[in-house]
């Protein structure tokens, strides 16, 4: 029987009760009453009004990896997002003092984004967001059902190898080569979204980095890989802190655009009762 319960916003993080392996699904979405952007769990999407014009961001209300989750998809439009429970450490359940596995909020950065405050930011916030944990477990087969037990085991068998290829894909992902894969895999693809003048100069040298390592040519646990897994983790930084600067330039932008056009229609106001006053 699968457990439903709503995401809260009222504390730092929210431990769910999954075992190692266990999904989760994520549904629903915030709206931002001031700037009418969009809030799931994993992405953030801008309206076409927005400074910058319509976009989607990668950054949502939830910090899956910190909080011991790996995020399998997530839909923008349906407003779905399906995690796995890892077992990894997760830091900001024990920053929170909750219990990992947990699901950490990001209200602080993305506040940040818009230059505002958590608080201000959480304000602004209606709609809700709900979490289902499918329950695993399965009844014990009933006495009238045992002709049927091979047929079930056959499925079983087919569930068991599912699993351990799962397994074997979730070992290669956590190895050196597969996080330093993802690495540049998740660099590769901030910078489509970066501004073109920063990522020109970048995107040659990640493609590299990302043919070198498919192909071997890197070692991921030698040395010279944890040189590239740094420089890698530098650009990405760079990309995040460049996306930061570059939404609220956009902002200025709209404001001051905004403030020279009230100004100029008190100015013409003025006009308008200086002639008045003239003419009596």
């Amino acid at each position: 029987m699968t457990q439903t319960f709503t995401l809260r916003r009222d504390v730092a993080a929210q431990h769910v009760d999954v075992a190692p392996g266990g999904e989760i699904v994520l549904r629903g979405k915030l709206v931002c009453s001031t700037d009418a952007s969009v809030i799931d769990a994993a992405t953030t999407t801008w309206p076409a009004g927005a400074p910058g014009g319509a976009s989607v961001d990668s950054g949502g209300l939830v910090d899956l990896e910190q909080g011991g989750f790996h995020m399998t998809s997530r839909d923008p439009a349906t407003h779905e997002v399906h995690a796995i429970a890892t077992g990894d450490p997760a830091p900001a359940c024990a920053l929170a003092g909750v219990e990992a596995p947990c699901l950490p909020l990001r209200l602080l950065p993305l506040a940040r984004s818009r230059l505002k405050t958590a608080q201000e930011l959480g304000s602004c916030l209606h709609g809700g967001i709900t979490v289902e944990v499918p329950d695993a477990v399965l009844p014990p087969v009933a006495p009238a059902a045992v002709p049927y037990v091979q047929g079930a085991a056959v499925l079983l068998g087919a569930s068991v190898l599912a699993s351990i290829g799962w397994v074997v894909q979730r070992r290669r992902a956590r190895s050196p080569r597969g996080r330093l894969l993802d690495l540049a895999k998740r660099t590769r693809a901030k910078l489509v979204a970066a501004d073109p003048v920063v990522a020109a100069p970048l995107v040659p040298a990640v493609e590299a980095a990302l043919g070198a390592l498919k192909r071997r040519r890197v070692d991921a646990a030698s040395t010279e890989g944890q040189r590239v897994a740094e420089v890698l983790r530098r650009v990405e930084l760079r990309l995040d802190a460049s996306a930061v600067e570059a939404r609220a330039d956009r902002e200025q932008q709209a404001a001051d655009e905004l403030v020279r056009e009230i100004e100029s229609a008190l100015e013409a106001v003025d006009e308008v009762d200086g002639a008045r006053r003239g003419g009596a």
